[in-house]
């Protein structure tokens, strides 16, 4: 910006020259110019007398008017210029909490109508298998939508972040499949100590393997001896194998979350519905009704063959007392 601006101001310096040089050289104000600037002749001086010196001619270049004025702008640009601002005092970084490892479980209820739940229950556990295994895997499904007990039951593991993608759509989905979501219920265990103690454990038992490996391999020992380091040696394998699968079961758990949905019929065998108490007794006394019926059926069947083979039996008995005579 400086030098734009001492350019700037050179040019029009030197446009300011060459006007006056021309308008100089030209018309009426130009012969104005050069007679006020000319030299009057001096009158003659007597003899013995000398003539005082002449007067110098004060002319400034044009060149010297630019320099005057790139000086001028440079002590202003220097006057002008911005301040350094202070230095900024160094922030002293706090400490860090540590970062828990919890373990997430999350459970669901969800009220659907009879002819939504089926549908959606297998919208939901086909969303997990098209996104693959390394996001989702199907733990275990199972549901019963013509019996008395209609419901249904979905649980998954998946990667966190997916699992709360998905289970933040849950309540959209029961509320456009005319049902809503009736339980939402989180539960977090926090495993840092036991995959510290898994880790630490195992670390400790593969050192002291090594250590007993290294002295089963000095000479002098008998068979006995070396038998009891074998053992000894295949114990702490052994120890160290179920540790690192603890501490891998942890790892897993915290890198993966739980989600499980309970799915129930909505409508008159809502929770919020006045109907509710009447529409479960009747469903109690038909679930009665129905389990005395199948103890009866079960009942009969056992005793059936005994009554066939029974009255068969007492027929024979009967017929051979008519036949026997009566003696006198």
């Amino acid at each position: 910006m400086r030098k734009a601006i001492l350019l700037a101001c050179a040019g029009a310096m030197a446009l300011s020259a060459c006007g006056q040089a021309t308008d100089g050289g030209s018309g009426e104000n130009g012969y104005q110019s050069r007679t006020d600037n000319a030299v009057a002749p001096e009158p003659p001086q007597p003899a013995g007398v000398a003539a005082p010196p002449a007067p110098k001619l004060q002319v400034r270049a044009p060149a010297r008017r630019m320099e005057e004025a790139i000086e001028r702008i440079n002590a202003n640009a220097e006057r002008e210029a911005p301040v350094a601002p202070p230095p900024i005092a160094a922030i002293r970084a706090e400490p860090v909490m540590p970062v828990a490892r919890i373990a997430y479980a999350f459970t669901y209820a969800l009220a659907i109508p009879k002819e939504r739940g089926a549908q959606l229950m297998s919208e939901h556990e086909y969303t997990c298998v098209s996104a693959g295994p390394e996001l989702c895997q199907v733990v275990s499904a199972e549901a019963d939508w013509t019996s008395g007990r209609i419901g249904g039951h979905l649980e998954l593991r998946g990667q966190p972040d997916w699992i709360n993608r998905f289970r933040a759509k849950l309540a959209l989905d029961a509320a456009n499949a005319g049902g809503r979501m009736d339980e939402a219920r989180t539960q977090g265990e926090d495993v840092t100590r036991g995959m510290d103690e898994a880790a630490t454990g195992a670390a400790t038992t593969a050192t002291l393997a090594d250590r007993i490996s290294d002295l089963q391999q000095r000479q002098g020992a008998t068979m006995a001896q070396r038998m009891q380091i074998e053992r000894e040696l295949a114990e702490l394998y052994r120890l160290q194998n179920a540790q690192e699968i603890a501490l891998r079961e942890l790892n897993s758990r915290v890198q993966s979350a739980r989600l499980t949905i309970d799915y129930r019929e909505n409508g008159v065998m809502a929770a919020s519905s006045p109907t509710r108490p009447v529409a479960k007794a009747l469903e109690n006394a038909m679930h009665l009704s129905m389990g005395m019926l199948a103890a009866l059926i079960t009942v009969s069947s056992l005793l059936a063959p005994i009554g066939l083979v029974g009255g068969a039996v007492w027929w024979i008995v009967r017929r051979l007392r008519r036949r026997t005579p009566v003696p006198a």
